[in-house]
C-alpha cells in the first residue's frame, strides 16, 4: 500500500514537472499566433508515443513481468543521453543570446 502510494505521488511530480516545463519551452519557441497548433501537435504526438509504449509494455509484461521491468529500465537509460544533448542545446541557445 505504502509503495503504491509513493509511486502515485512520484508519477503525480513527473507529470507536473513535464506539463510545466514543456508548456513553458513550446510558448517560448513558438509564435504567438501559432501557439495554440504548437500545444496541440505536442499534445497529439504525446499521446501516440504514450498510447504506443503503454502497448508495448503491456505484451511484455503479459510475456513476462522481468522482461517489462528490464524494458522499463533500459528506456530510462536509453532516455539520459537525449536528456544530457537537450540541456547542452539549451544552454547553448541561452548563451547566444
Amino acid at each position: 500500500m505504502a509503495a503504491g502510494l509513493i509511486g502515485v505521488v512520484l508519477w503525480g511530480i513527473g507529470m507536473g514537472a513535464l506539463e510545466s516545463i514543456m508548456r513553458a519551452a513550446i510558448a517560448k519557441f513558438s509564435h504567438k499566433e501559432k501557439r495554440a497548433t504548437a500545444y496541440g501537435f505536442f499534445n497529439m504526438i504525446y499521446g501516440i508515443a504514450w498510447f504506443a509504449g503503454s502497448a508495448a509494455f503491456g505484451l511484455i509484461y503479459d510475456a513476462s513481468i522481468h522482461a517489462a521491468v528490464i524494458f522499463s529500465i533500459m528506456l530510462q537509460l536509453i532516455a539520459i543521453p537525449f536528456f544530457f544533448l537537450s540541456a547542452k542545446s539549451a544552454l547553448r541557445a541561452e548563451t547566444k543570446k
